[in-house]
């Protein structure tokens, strides 16, 4: 079975959401500290991920992105396909905040910049199964 692993990078948050269709689904997102690779990979495991997506934005963070997904790739074993995104994380909270979503939500919103990150991949790519 396929199942992604979707990622907005963030200096202090990583947002992560998992799909097996077109459609992802949010994992509480993750502080940017000194375990997090060790987190990243227990969560691989456990939850049978095959493919990381990880989005990379324009600008200055782009090759700290770079810098994450490469190490992400040696230390999990799977390669980390980086994807264009633009605004991700505004997009999820502007979307949580129409849907009035809940404090809880609202604080996960790196989690939802995930989804919108691997969903378009997901489409982009026409990957249905």
């Amino acid at each position: 079975m396929i199942k992604y692993l979707g990622i907005d990078y963030g200096l202090a948050h990583i947002g992560l959401a998992t799909s097996e269709h077109t459609l992802a689904t949010p994992l509480p997102s993750l502080y940017n500290d000194s375990t997090v690779f060790l987190r990243l990979t227990s969560i691989v495991r456990e939850q049978g991920i095959t493919h990381i997506v990880c989005g990379i934005p324009e600008g200055t963070l782009a090759p700290k992105v770079i810098q994450f997904a490469e190490e992400l790739e040696s230390i999990a074993g799977l390669k980390v396909v980086l994807t264009p995104e633009t605004l991700s994380s505004q997009e999820a909270k502007h979307k949580l905040h129409e849907a009035r979503a809940s404090l809880a939500k609202k604080k996960n919103d790196h989690a939802y910049a995930a989804c919108l990150i691997l969903e378009d991949y997901l489409e982009l790519n026409n990957v249905v199964y």
